[in-house]
């Protein structure tokens, strides 16, 4: 499992989406991917908008994402898809 958080430095959504993490325990590891240097990432997952989190699986297939602004009930909600995946 692994979780992708697409970002860029002047997205306020994406430092509000940050904060919230930082109050939580991701059970998976976490990869930041500023969007404007990683044009290729934003088309290989087809990211359209920021912030976006998307769960994948240990086989890097996308379980599931959020897109734009979120709560951390959201967050834990994909989480848990994640950590009910691997049983």
């Amino acid at each position: 499992m692994k979780l992708l958080k697409f970002q860029a430095s002047w997205c306020q959504p994406c430092k509000v989406l940050t904060s919230i993490l930082n109050t939580m325990q991701i059970p998976f590891p976490v990869e930041v991917i500023d969007a404007d240097e990683n044009k290729d990432m934003l088309q290989k997952y087809n990211v359209r908008s920021i912030p976006v989190l998307i769960l994948l699986d240990e086989n890097n297939n996308e379980i599931d994402r959020l897109t734009g602004s979120t709560t951390k009930d959201k967050i834990t909600a994909l989480l848990n898809k994640g950590t009910n995946h691997a049983e």
